[in-house]
Order: structure tokens, then C-alpha cells, then sequence
């Protein structure tokens, strides 16, 4: 992992830090959460006006248009309102230049003023405001073409791609199916990106080099895989066809078998009737799915019954209660629940995962 590269929360630090006089832009792979950043940010900082602005969609008349003025007969330029500079609109402005290098040259030169001034047409952003911007990297070879004056206004960084641990902490909150976590906990190589080294027989990740563009594993496909899977009885026969067009034949045919094993493992109902009785999980696997599948079913009412199952794995899987003690911290709402018994503040003191 290079050192010159940031990560999902790095990136939002930084421009949260400096964004008000850098135009920080983000280059990275497709579909590794460089989008979900102005979510994030819009979290953290309540008080600014979140814009989002598809750069790939913009035309010149999307950006400003002519006003005549009858008295003086001239005409101004009044800018669209997505740009958070309605006439009265004070709240310094949290704008995203979302896929820039995908703008043609003529809203390019428009958006330099903005990238570089906060200034679109005559009219500044509201004091205070944030400009930042992302694109896809040049190798990615979808279209992303920025000239050398513009590079020059921004704070150029290399968004990486989030790790397995980093993806799951997201996954924990997110509603992702215990399968698709359970998956990515066992083949972390989904994560890794094509330019870095020893990755060329890689076959689940974007690789243009080796033609592989179109279906493949990346943060975002993974999400999307999470609700063919939870639609699963509904799809029957279907199912690896559409994980095939989400995610590739590699990653699907892997599914498929944490599907069976999800099938043969206990259900939650199962573990919370009989938590001294019901089987415990017979491979690795099994005790990752069951971690994921546990950590985001408990509540307040069952998580008692969870953790007295949980303390028979002290033999089987120290991995497996570390995972679900992980997966639980992760997610406040759950660990507001989960805090209520005192097996799992035991657990979590046990490996250093609860904070005092």
C-alpha cells in the first residue's frame, strides 16, 4: 500500500481541512466509493449546503444562462441553482465536481474559475465554501481527460481502494448481506487494485489491461450483489446469472457456495431458541458468515442468547468471536443494543475492542 495514496476517511479529513482554499481532486478506480464522499462529508459538517454536480451530464446551458437586463441593455449570466448560489442562499456551499475528467472543453474552462476561485461566471460561492473533485485514473481508459492548466488549480491525491477490514466496517452498517461480508473476509484479493504489484492473475477486479471492464468485484458491485442475494428465493435459477453481470463468474460461483453454506449453517431463530444445543459451524467459513448473520440480527432482546452460543466457539474460532465483536463496534446502533449484556462488554473488554 502506497504512502502517497489516502483512503475513504482520509480523504474526507482532508478536505474537510484545507477544501475551503485547495480544490482537493480524488483519483481512483470505478466503483471504489469516491461518490459517497459528499455523504460523508454533508455528516460531519451540517452547517454547509451539499451540492452534487454530475460533471459528465453538464452542458454550457447547464451551468449558466443569459439574463437581459432591458434598462442598461446588457446581459449577465445567472448560474444554476445546483451550484448553491440561489439569489439569498448564504450557507457556505459543499460542492462536489463528481467524474470531472469526463467534462468537455468548454465546461471545463467554465468550472476552472470555480475550481480555482470559487467563482462561477461573476458569481462567488458564499464565504466559507468547499470544492472538491474526482475523476477516474488515466489507465482506467473510460474517458477521463483533464489538461495539464487544470491539474495545476487542484491538490491532485490517489484515492485507493478501501481494504477488506475497511469495506466490512462500512458493510457492518450498511444492511450487506452476512454472505457477500463473509466473502470479502475470505478473499480480501476483491480489494486490491490492478496497478499494484502481483495482481495480474487476479481474476475478480477492473483490469483493462487484461480486458476485464465490464463485470468484476469493487465496493460498489459488491453492495449490489448484496441484494441479489437477499433476493435469492425469489430469483432461483437466475441467481448466478445475475451475480455473473454484477460482480463476474469468479465472484458469483464463490457466492453461490457461501449461499449452500448459509443454508446449512443455523439460523438466527435456531441460535436464539437453542444457543447451548444448536450445531455449531464446521469450517471457517461458516463461523465468518455466522459472525456477520449474528452481529447484525441481535438486539437488545436476543443478544443474551447470542453470546451464550458465542462462548462455545472459545475453542473453535477465536477469529469468528473477533470478527462478530468487530462487526457489532463497528455499527453504533448495534453496539447500543449489544451493550446491554454483559456477555458481550465481557467479550469486548476480553479483546481490547470496547472503549471505556
Amino acid at each position: 500500500m502506497s504512502k502517497t495514496q489516502v483512503n475513504f476517511k482520509q480523504a474526507a479529513a482532508t478536505i474537510a481541512a484545507i477544501g475551503m482554499t485547495n480544490t482537493i481532486l480524488l483519483q481512483g478506480a470505478p466503483g471504489v466509493g469516491k461518490s459517497s464522499l459528499l455523504d460523508e462529508l454533508s455528516r460531519r459538517m451540517p452547517d454547509y449546503l451539499p451540492c452534487y454536480i454530475d460533471v459528465a451530464n453538464l452542458d454550457l446551458g447547464d451551468l449558466a444562462m443569459p439574463v437581459v437586463d432591458k434598462d442598461t441593455m446588457t446581459t449577465s449570466y445567472a448560474p444554476n441553482a445546483r451550484f448553491g448560489v440561489a439569489k439569498g442562499q448564504n450557507r457556505p456551499v459543499l460542492l462536489m465536481l463528481d467524474e470531472l475528467g469526463k467534462a468537455g472543453r468548454s465546461v471545463m474552462n467554465m468550472l476552472l474559475p470555480v475550481i480555482l476561485e470559487h467563482r462561477l461566471g461573476d458569481v462567488k460561492l458564499p464565504a466559507g465554501s468547499i470544492v472538491f473533485a474526482t475523476t477516474n485514473l488515466a489507465s482506467d481508459g473510460v474517458g477521463d481527460n483533464i489538461p495539464p492548466h487544470a491539474y495545476n488549480r487542484m491538490t491532485v491525491m490517489d484515492f485507493r481502494n478501501p481494504t477488506a477490514d475497511e469495506w466490512l466496517e462500512w458493510a457492518a452498517t450498511s444492511s450487506v448481506a452476512p454472505e457477500v461480508a463473509a466473502f470479502a473476509k475470505q478473499f480480501p484479493q476483491i480489494f486490491e487494485r490492478y496497478d499494484s504489484e502481483g495482481t495480474d492473475k487476479n481474476a475478480y477486479i477492473f483490469n483493462p489491461g487484461k480486458g476485464r471492464v465490464r463485470e468484476f468485484c469493487s465496493p460498489r458491485s459488491l453492495a449490489k450483489a448484496s441484494n441479489i442475494i437477499k433476493a435469492r428465493s425469489a430469483l432461483g435459477a437466475a441467481l448466478i446469472p445475475a451475480l455473473s453481470g454484477t460482480v463476474g463468474e469468479a465472484a458469483a460461483r464463490d457466492l453461490e457456495a457461501m449461499v449452500h453454506l448459509a443454508d446449512q449453517v443455523p439460523s438466527f431463530e435456531a441460535v436464539v431458541a437453542s444457543p447451548k444445543t444448536v450445531k455449531l459451524p464446521e469450517t471457517a467459513s461458516g463461523y465468518f458468515l455466522m459472525a456477520f448473520m449474528l452481529a447484525g440480527r441481535g438486539d437488545a432482546k436476543t443478544f443474551p442468547a447470542v453470546m451464550e452460543y458465542l462462548d462455545r466457539w472459545s475453542e473453535t474460532s477465536f477469529e469468528g468471536r473477533a470478527l462478530f465483536v468487530q462487526s457489532v463496534c463497528a455499527n453504533q446502533a448495534q453496539l447500543s443494543k449489544a451493550l446491554s449484556s454483559k456477555g458481550f462488554t465481557a467479550m469486548a473488554k476480553e479483546m481490547g475492542k470496547l472503549l471505556s
